[in-house]
């Protein structure tokens, strides 16, 4: 139905059937800016205009940022997060201008110019941030009108008060990122980090860097899935990204606690229930699509990674024991890590500060290959933080 047909349609409408589908999108809209901005637990509708918005505009970013060169890609999905807050907050206030509209049409309300649609949508935008008093007739037509006024001041101090807990969620989870780095200057794999943090055979380091970067995870937990959106808001640094860094940990305890006798009752068993349920639920409340992926978990590579744990000292358990261990640990989580890793088009691996002038074609190569990842949705490659060096 056409534009002129809709409006034909609600001019010829029952006023009580027309303004009660106004205050039904008021309602809506309201109801959705509250969900978003304050509620912080639950899943989101399919009918919310939140939920509809990210997916429909996400999906452009992330094809655009595919199609145009690399600066130009990346600034794309830099920028997206605060211009789609911004492009949220607009599509909140011109739905509520719209449903206004329907409701005073509904009434019959006559405000100077007439009492056409097109000028109670103008009315009611300009009353939307300012009380129009004076320019109704009737008393419960200016209640309305301070209603309004309310929603749309309301809505907009909603979002101004929500931006301090975004951003404070926001750098605290990117200054622990830049403490996870290898002085070798190589991309950190599970195994890697392990080796690091076990100098000599000594498990206690280990153990505290595990209880450490739990409570990162815990707080990441907690403010993703308050904050769904935070999600998409990306490191300052090329090849960081904050949920390869959880990949990485998160492997690199459970790793631990397959193949290092007691660790499962220790510090690296914590971490790994932890950041197993930070990628289910952060997974699940972002509504990343399930598709089938490409399990680099293979005997090969943990042949690799069984290597250079034997060389740290840790006591380790029997090889084949850790093997079916390090699969029955890492099978509830493995395969929804890596759809988050590409649904966030971000790059398969983590390189920390002492990489940044030595792999900067590799962080590159990495880069690209995400944002074709995000285009196609395609799972072409063996996961985001393999056990080998």
């Amino acid at each position: 139905m056409s534009a002129t047909g809709v409006l034909s349609t609600l001019s010829g409408a029952p006023g009580a059937q027309a303004a009660a589908g106004g205050v039904v999108i008021v309602v809506a809209v309201v109801s959705d800016a509250v969900a978003t901005l304050v509620v912080t637990q639950g899943r989101s509708g399919l009918w919310r205009p939140t939920r509809l918005w990210y997916a429909a505009t996400w999906r452009l970013a992330r094809g655009a940022a595919s199609r145009l060169p690399a600066r130009a890609g990346e600034t794309v999905l830099n920028v997206y997060p605060a211009l789609s807050l911004l492009g949220l907050l607009v599509l909140w206030l011109v739905a509520l201008d719209l449903g206004w509209a329907i409701v005073y049409l509904g009434l019959g309300a006559r405000v100077p110019g007439g009492s056409d649609f097109a000028t109670l949508l103008y009315y009611a935008g300009t009353s939307l941030l300012t009380p129009a008093f004076g320019t109704v007739r009737t008393g419960a037509e200016r209640v309305l009108s301070l209603v309004e006024a309310l929603s749309g001041l309301g809505t907009i101090a909603l979002l101004i008060s929500y931006l301090p807990a975004l951003y404070g969620a926001y750098s605290r989870r990117e200054a622990r990122l830049l403490t996870l780095d290898d002085p070798a200057g190589l991309r950190l794999t599970p195994v890697r980090v392990v080796a690091l943090h076990s100098a000599a055979g000594d498990a206690e380091v280990l153990s505290r860097f595990f209880a450490e970067w739990e409570s990162w995870v815990a707080d990441v937990l907690e403010s993703h899935v308050s904050y769904p959106m935070l999600a998409l808001f990306r490191s300052q640094h090329a090849g960081q990204s904050w949920v390869t860094a959880l990949g990485v940990v998160t492997d690199a305890a459970t790793l631990t606690c397959a193949c290092v006798a007691g660790a499962e009752q220790r510090e690296p068993y914590f971490l790994h229930r932890r950041g197993r349920r930070a990628v289910l639920e952060i997974a699940d409340r972002l509504h990343v699509p399930s598709t089938p992926v490409l399990d680099w978990l293979t005997e090969a590579n943990f042949d690799v990674a069984w290597e250079m744990l034997e060389r740290t000292g840790l006591p380790l358990r029997e090889k084949q024991d850790a093997w079916a261990r390090l699969r029955e640990l890492r099978t509830p989580y493995g395969g929804r890590l890596e759809e988050l890793i590409d649904f966030l088009v971000a790059p398969r691996g983590f390189w920390g500060h002492s990489a940044e002038a030595t792999v900067e074609e590799e962080v590159a190569r990495a880069g690209a290959e995400a944002r074709r990842r995000g285009r196609r949705g395609a799972r072409g490659e063996p996961g985001g933080s393999d056990l080998g060096g």
